[in-house]
């Protein structure tokens, strides 16, 4: 039941999908520039529904354990090296963004 209705919804997207004229008439695909560049793009008609895994797919996050003097160590030594280090051009220098101590 639920496979079909995934099905169902999957051809209602495809058949609202904009066709070729669309997207180079909305400047988002540029076939000439493609074909110099030698790109080719292949549009399906058909998609393929496979029933995957489940899993938790919560990543870890290892800064939200961090001490406010661990992040103020991280935040030190990143200004030190975006003012020591990293190589910036002379006319973005002023764009450079530090970060609290």
């Amino acid at each position: 039941m639920v496979q079909n209705v995934v099905l169902v919804f999957l051809r209602r997207r495809l058949s609202q999908r904009p066709n070729v004229e669309e997207l180079e008439g909305r400047n988002i695909l540029k076939l000439d520039e493609l074909r110099d560049r030698k790109i080719l793009i292949r549009f399906s008609d058909y998609v393929e529904v496979a029933k995957a895994q489940d899993y938790d797919r919560r990543a870890d996050k290892p800064w939200t354990r961090l001490s406010a003097a661990d992040k103020a160590a991280i935040r030190k030594e990143l200004n030190e090296f975006k003012s020591t280090e990293m190589e910036v051009h002379a006319s973005s220098k002023h764009l450079t963004r530090f970060h609290r101590p």
